[in-house]
């Protein structure tokens, strides 16, 4: 067998640790409201997208988030000068929510986010933090979030 013409396999990580920022949480956000499937993971997933607009580029529509992964678009052109931390948010954000790069992708998602029931939702549709909910819970998700992308 001819070696140059082999790729290398490519390390991808498991779906299992790509997920385990979101836990113990969204088991609780699973149960507590009768969710099914992946719905809590995949809330979390647009919170913390939602989450990492707010923090580097609060001006920017909730629907730039694959510009900002990619790094591209006028969104991520006109950026202001980012801390090292905001550097190291916007790589780990890379990882944990690499679907979105895909603007169908995340377009789908917040769709889905958008129909959601308000009560488990602690973003409005246009991106910002709620503060019609209870402290605790702005506490524990931003906690999460922060947490996921440090």
């Amino acid at each position: 067998m001819n070696t140059l013409l082999t790729t290398a396999p490519v390390a991808r990580p498991a779906l299992a640790s790509l997920l385990r920022w979101q836990e113990p949480l969204a088991s609780r956000i699973r149960f507590r409201h009768a969710l099914p499937g992946m719905v809590a993971n995949r809330l979390l997933n647009v919170e913390l997208g939602l989450y990492l607009l707010a923090e580097l580029v609060p001006m920017a529509p909730p629907q730039s988030l694959p510009d900002l992964l990619n790094g591209q678009g006028y969104i991520y052109r006109q950026r202001p000068i980012w801390s090292p931390r905001q550097h190291r948010a916007l790589s780990q954000a890379r990882i944990l929510l690499a679907p979105y790069l895909d603007r169908s992708a995340w377009f789908k998602a917040l769709d889905k986010y958008a129909n959601l029931s308000p009560e488990l939702r602690a973003f409005t549709l246009n991106g910002n933090l709620r503060t019609d909910i209870s402290s605790y819970l702005l506490r524990e998700r931003v906690g999460l979030f922060s947490r996921a992308l440090a």
